[in-house]
């Protein structure tokens, strides 16, 4: 082989894919927008109260949203930002944060939430660091219904994806 084609051929092999291409990374299965369906659920909601759930990858964790709504125009809200990692994290609704605006004060709520698998994550709710809440998220394997379960309760919400 002439020199030339040594080159050639040394160009054409690094430019070839020698090592297999990495696959994209899939964002977690729960992020998405989530609309609970009172028909499915056993928890126990007012009558004309839609919930609405959303969650968007952030690059320190999830941005959650709950919103909810009812029949004689109220609506509230409940917002934080948090990782997987079983770690507290200050939790706001509309109520607290018209509290703390009155007052200077920080969130007594926080929540946390540790990943078991792709499809399901264990969560807590705490006030002043006492468990006030705490169960399960489920993701459907079809990605299409996500599952709130509380333990010690039958109550549990059901949310189709939207």
């Amino acid at each position: 082989m002439r020199p030339s084609g040594l080159l050639i051929g040394a160009i054409l092999l690094l430019a070839s894919p020698v090592f297999p291409q990495e696959r994209a990374i899939q964002p977690p299965l729960i992020v998405g927008t989530w609309k609970l369906n009172l028909e499915k659920s056993t928890a126990r909601v007012p009558p004309g109260v839609m919930e609405i759930r959303q969650y968007s990858l952030r690059p320190d964790g999830f941005l959650v949203g709950l919103l909810i709504t009812s029949n004689a125009g109220d609506y509230h809200y409940l917002q934080f930002v948090a990782k997987s990692d079983g770690k507290d994290y200050p939790e706001y609704s509309d109520q607290i944060v018209g509290d703390l605006v009155a007052v200077g004060r920080p969130t007594r709520r926080t929540y946390a939430e540790k990943a078991i698998d792709e499809y399901v994550t264990e969560w807590i709710d705490k006030v002043d660091g006492r468990i006030t809440a705490q169960g399960r998220k489920i993701v459907s394997k079809d990605r299409q219904t996500l599952t709130i379960t509380v333990d010690g309760s039958s109550q549990v919400r059901i949310y189709d994806r939207q």
